[in-house]
């Protein structure tokens, strides 16, 4: 029997968990990287599609339809702007102090450019 064998193996052993340690590494980095990129595109999507634009100066008159809310209205009247200014927009205009409405009730709502 050698008596340097079992040293042979025992380098030879750690040098392949070296190898598979460097493998894991590089492949939970790719990994890694990769749903960073993911993250920061779908939320680049995100902020896209929120819209946050200024509330149209002038006003129409619209009709609540049955099962919408304040936020609904102002997504339908005015969907470039910011929801949550239009909402107290449409409260100011039309003396609301709540955020109920009834279906069929005329509202003054935000709209033109």
């Amino acid at each position: 029997m050698n008596p340097e064998a079992p040293d042979e193996r025992a380098s030879a052993r750690a040098a392949v968990l070296r190898r598979r340690r460097t493998v894991a590494t590089v492949v939970l980095g790719v990994v890694l990287l990769g749903l960073v990129v993911l993250a920061v595109r779908l939320g680049g999507a995100a902020a896209a599609a929120v819209p946050g634009g200024p509330v149209p100066a002038g006003s129409t008159v619209t009709v609540v339809a049955p099962g919408e809310s304040l936020l609904d209205v102002a997504h339908r009247t005015a969907p470039t702007a910011d929801a949550d200014a239009v909402v107290s927009r449409i409260r100011a205009d039309n003396h609301l102090s709540g955020s109920a409405v009834v279906p069929g009730r005329p509202l003054v709502v935000p709209a033109g450019s």
